[in-house]
């Protein structure tokens, strides 16, 4: 198995890229081939892969090496929730814990050794179409970028959105950490569609004009942070008979509509749309009489108008809304919240809410999707899928693997155990029965 290397050697020979004692062991940890197998829990129907809901209850390592004869190239939508190996000495029951050094690297090598060979994996059983989000704290953020663009090639790093995962703590010295992060890497940039944000009542409200092609709002045709541009400084005719021109020392000559001239200084503003655009485009134009407009008349007055643009609401729908990089009002309290509605709480203090699964979902806006949780954790995705399949009537399915750390509690001794019961009280909610499966990697 090979990935793209974001290392390039320099002229004295090193290379750059993300270095780290053991780095060479975990990468070849991915090609070594799988020590166990998967064995069914009697009671519950068998797996079938690529299809149906499965979780795998094992070495995450293991299982997604398992996966893979059967679900390569099938997963459209990858989450992981790694450790954020925020300072504790617990990183992850493998063998990789016997490996924490002292030295530069600190708990970082540990970490990366973990993440290295899954990430591998994880992006042999993408399609081509497929991306993968990674949750991460601030702490190995910066890492996790890098090894990401190292396994999947810096092309194909897609973004990092930040999530507000909290508002009302205190804690801290300097600051109150209120955030994470979603690092989106694709498997082929090039093959990946553009993402669909969730359209809400509150956006469609933005549209209040309406005229014979539809809803509309609008958008000033002059915005100061504008770039000057040769061909986007014109004279515009106003309803009166006035014309107007962005602020600016150079006037096009004649005054009339539609009349170009270059910027000769930043201090030449320009529109938005080119002058091609313009002469396309002027039935779009809405005119605002205003006492304030920034715009100015041939005679370097302030015009009594501004300008703007008309946009649509259906043709933004038939586009598709792009998300922001900026997540709010998916806090991890719904994540405790959803547990406790569950029976299941005080159990994940730090359990992801289904919102933030069921957004990339909605991103993606693939309703047959094949989805992969690794370190599954609470089972948010597996819950998530199952929500989201009710509320539109998708037939996503998901694979989950959870490894079976200890609880120390009597009723769920592992956190497996906890995923699986979530998972199924979870299905119970919306589907009655469910056909989940339940494979132990031994």
């Amino acid at each position: 198995m090979s990935a793209p290397s974001a290392a390039a050697a320099g002229g004295d020979g090193q290379a750059y890229g993300l270095c780290w004692p053991g780095k060479a062991a975990a990468r070849a940890a991915a090609a070594v081939p799988p020590r166990a197998a998967l064995r069914l829990r009697p009671g519950g129907p068998a797996p079938v892969f690529p299809g149906g809901h499965t979780i795998l209850v094992g070495d995450n390592l293991e299982a997604l090496k398992l996966l893979l004869p059967d679900c390569r190239g099938a997963v459209r939508l990858c989450y992981i929730d790694p450790p954020y190996n925020g300072g504790t000495d617990h990183l992850y029951p493998d063998r990789f814990r016997a490996r924490r050094t002292s030295g530069s690297t600190g708990r970082h090598g540990p970490w990366l050794d973990l993440l290295l060979p899954r990430l591998l994996l994880a992006r042999e059983l993408l399609r081509e179409d497929g991306v993968l989000f990674a949750s991460i704290g601030d702490e190995e953020l910066a890492h996790l970028r890098l090894l990401g663009e190292e396994v999947f090639g810096e092309r194909n790093f897609v973004g990092c959105v930040a999530r507000v995962t909290k508002r009302t703590s205190n804690k801290g010295i300097h600051f109150a950490p209120s955030k994470d992060y979603l690092l989106a890497f694709a498997r082929d940039k090039r093959r990946l569609p553009p993402f669909h944000e969730v359209v809400g009542p509150d956006y469609a409200d933005r549209f209040r004009g309406s005229d014979p092609r539809g809803r509309f709002a609008t958008v000033a045709l002059y915005q100061q942070a504008l770039d000057p541009r040769p061909n986007q400084r014109y004279w515009i005719r106003c309803p009166d008979g006035s014309f107007c021109i962005p602020p600016g020392e150079t006037l096009p000559d004649p005054v009339e509509d539609g009349v170009p001239v270059a910027p000769r200084s930043p201090r030449d503003r320009v529109w938005r749309w080119s002058h091609a655009s313009y002469r396309q485009r002027r039935e779009l134009l809405v005119f605002k009489a205003t006492k304030t407009s920034p715009l100015r008349t041939p005679d370097g007055g302030r015009s009594a108008w501004n300008v703007y643009t008309k946009y649509y609401l259906d043709d933004r729908l038939a586009r598709g809304l792009r998300p922001r990089d900026f997540l709010d009002g998916l806090t991890n309290d719904q994540g405790t919240a959803e547990l406790k509605a569950l029976g299941l709480d005080d159990r994940f203090p730090f359990a992801k809410p289904t919102g933030l699964v069921r957004r990339l979902l909605h991103w993606i806006a693939d309703p047959d999707a094949l989805v992969l949780g690794v370190f599954a954790g609470s089972g948010t995705t597996g819950h998530a899928v199952l929500a989201q399949n009710a509320a539109d009537g998708g037939r996503r399915r998901f694979l989950l693997v959870q490894s079976p750390e200890p609880t120390g509690a009597d009723d769920f001794p592992t956190i497996a155990e906890l995923t699986i019961e979530r998972v199924r009280r979870a299905a119970a909610q919306f589907a009655g029965p469910s056909d989940l499966a339940v494979c132990d990697v031994e």
